[in-house]
């Protein structure tokens, strides 16, 4: 693919203090924060099902999505949107850059014309440690840092992806690593859609004047 037909929307990276211990960045040029937040999302979920796939037969992967879907019941609630804390003990999300790294994962959201893709790097580990650790990190930072709106999307959209990976294909295919993202991003956009029209005055509801 050649420069002229591919740009880069966003980087992200996962800088490890230790096995433990991370500070999550994320960089775009991206200035309206409503496409940026659309953007790391989208970049989540190729994450997050790139992970499961590089991942492959380790007994990792279904923890991950074991874990991810806990994650999800604890943030939409019957009580409403929380924000939890998903890392388990020991685990810390920082607040700023370690001054030594351990490891670091770089998460690039590439735009090849009419479609997107990531290049991840993620530092090689014991039984792919670094994988779930990386997606662990990077949803805790966006559950701490969306916006209600985007927080409930990103909802939305996983909860695509869990259906995509549960009903139509399995995280050791390759086609998922496209074919999951957009299931579940077109499976929010439904759910907006349609709470959208079920909000709107009906039309025969009015008053018409002459």
């Amino acid at each position: 693919m050649s420069e002229e037909t591919q740009s880069e929307v966003g980087i992200l990276r996962v800088c490890f203090g230790n096995r433990f211990q991370a500070h999550v960045d994320y960089q775009t040029t991206e200035e309206d924060a409503v496409a940026r937040e659309r953007d790391i999302i989208q970049l989540f979920s190729f994450t997050f099902v790139k992970a499961l796939f590089l991942l492959g037969e380790n007994k990792q992967a279904p923890m991950l999505l074991q874990y991810v879907q806990a994650a999800m019941g604890d943030t939409v609630t019957p009580k409403g949107l929380m924000r939890p804390t998903i890392m388990g003990q020991g685990q810390l999300l920082l607040d700023t850059m370690p001054e030594n790294f351990e490891g670091i994962s770089v998460i690039h959201l590439i735009q090849d014309e009419e479609t997107r893709r990531i290049e991840m790097m993620v530092p090689l580990g014991d039984d792919g440690h670094f994988y779930p650790a990386t997606t662990i990190f990077f949803l805790q930072y966006l559950i701490r840092t969306l916006s209600d709106a985007s927080l409930f999307f990103l909802m939305l959209v996983l909860g695509g992806v869990m259906e995509y990976l549960e009903k139509i294909g399995k995280t050791n295919d390759i086609k998922a690593l496209s074919a999951a993202p957009v299931y579940g991003f077109s499976t929010a956009m439904r759910y907006i859609d349609g709470e959208r029209k079920r909000m709107e005055p009906s039309s025969d509801s009015g008053t018409t004047l002459n």
